[in-house]
């Protein structure tokens, strides 16, 4: 294993963990949940934007993976020899891909698709650890340099960018911020596609699709965030909201073997992933950021097989036919959501969380998401930093917001 200039902060301190090496006898256990093939010299295993691949183990040669630098080249983020594996939290569940991976020679990997990932999490234990730890860490990496994530070119203080950067960051997800006024990258993309400032922001996605100031359900598909649902499949159980409470079920239901998908209009975590800390949650006595914690109950959740349907907005619930029992005095349950798919389930847990209450203060909309927040995170800090700020409210949320740091 050798890494370049590109290597992610976090690989300084936990790098044994974050790339371990697996030994041969750990590698045999592994065999019987994926297949092998070989590769040429040149050969891509990996492609950004490419869904399903699962994890890849480096039986013979070395693969060298890297990210896009800019807008014309490549730079190595790490080259990967056998013991090594490849893959992070996407291909749990098999979005698309954010790095590429290519051959250097000739190379001979086992491929082990995201179903039989997850089984090899719950079946191997002692192994399933380090991998499942190995891919959240990698994850983190990629989060730290944006590495695989959209282009968003907008000023940091523009409301549509603010808006864009939050439902990226609070689903987990890396992206990369230019400023058109600032940044060479910025000026060059405003030229290659036309675009007049006054259409910013604009984002780029990895497969190098352009949208114009999308809304979020549009940019979540434009990046594999989010994909169509099967209308006609019948879930054990349908979840809406991925707070702490909707996570909770879907880890119980999933365990126990319950098909389960999550609906959630904007991100996982709900209120609790927008605190800056929270001390009073069993089991951390420490303290956590809420986006930590939602983040490992969210992972935790994919790990057991839960689909993640977010954002979907559910619009309304009903009783439908049962396509399996024509006997039965009810059928399932239909939830229709904003973009006309439905959802079939057998059971349905609402947990919709709390909403904010808004101010009724005259022309407040025109400020929201420029100057106006209803909670304070990372983003917000930015903004706001050597400026003087009102709070508003004396609860949990605004007392955290007096003493986040500046």
């Amino acid at each position: 294993m050798s890494r370049s200039g590109a290597a992610f902060k976090i690989a300084e301190t936990r790098s044994d963990q974050m790339f371990p090496i697996l030994e041969p006898l750990e590698i045999e256990r592994m065999r019987r949940f994926g297949v092998t093939r070989a590769f040429g010299a040149g050969d891509a295993l990996v492609r950004v934007g490419e869904a399903g691949h699962g994890l890849g183990i480096i039986l013979a040669g070395a693969v060298d993976v890297t990210r896009h630098h800019d807008t014309a080249s490549r730079e190595l983020i790490i080259t990967h020899h056998p013991g090594a594996f490849m893959g992070e939290l996407a291909q749990l569940v098999g979005r698309p891909a954010l790095v590429d991976a290519h051959a250097r020679g000739p190379v001979q990997a086992l491929l082990i698709p995201p179903d039989r990932l997850r089984a090899l999490l719950i079946a191997e234990a002692d192994l399933g650890e380090r991998i499942m730890r190995a891919l959240i860490l990698r994850r983190v990496g990629l989060l730290e340099t944006g590495v695989g994530g959209p282009v968003i070119v907008g000023r940091a203080d523009n409301g549509d960018v603010l808006r864009l950067e939050g439902f990226l960051a609070r689903n987990g997800h890396p992206h990369l911020r230019l400023d058109p006024e600032t940044d060479l990258e910025a000026k060059v993309l405003i030229a290659r596609f036309g675009v007049d400032p006054g259409q910013l922001p604009i984002v780029l996605c990895p497969t190098g699709q352009l949208l114009r100031n999308p809304g979020e359900a549009e940019l979540a598909r434009c990046i594999g965030l989010v994909g169509p649902i099967d209308p006609d499949r019948l879930y054990d159980v349908a979840i809406v909201g991925a707070g702490p409470a909707g996570l909770a079920a879907a880890v119980y239901a999933a365990s126990e073997g319950l098909s389960v998908l999550v609906c959630d209009c904007r991100a996982f975590g709900g209120q609790a992933g927008a605190s800056a800390r929270i001390e009073n949650y069993l089991g951390f006595p420490t303290g956590i950021t809420g986006i930590a914690l939602m983040a490992r109950a969210y992972s935790q959740a994919q790990k057991f097989g839960v689909e993640m349907a977010i954002p979907d907005e559910v619009t309304t619930l009903h009783i439908g036919h049962d396509p399996i029992r024509e006997d039965a005095e009810h059928g399932p349950f239909v939830l229709r959501l904003s973009n006309d798919e439905s959802v079939i389930a057998r059971s349905v847990v609402i947990a919709c969380g709390a909403r904010y209450r808004r101010p009724q203060i005259e022309n407040l909309e025109a400020f929201e998401a420029s100057s106006v927040h209803y909670w304070a995170s990372p983003l917000e800090r930015k903004l706001c930093e050597r400026q003087e700020v009102v709070l508003v409210g004396a609860g949990n949320s605004a007392g955290q917001a007096v003493v986040y740091p500046t």
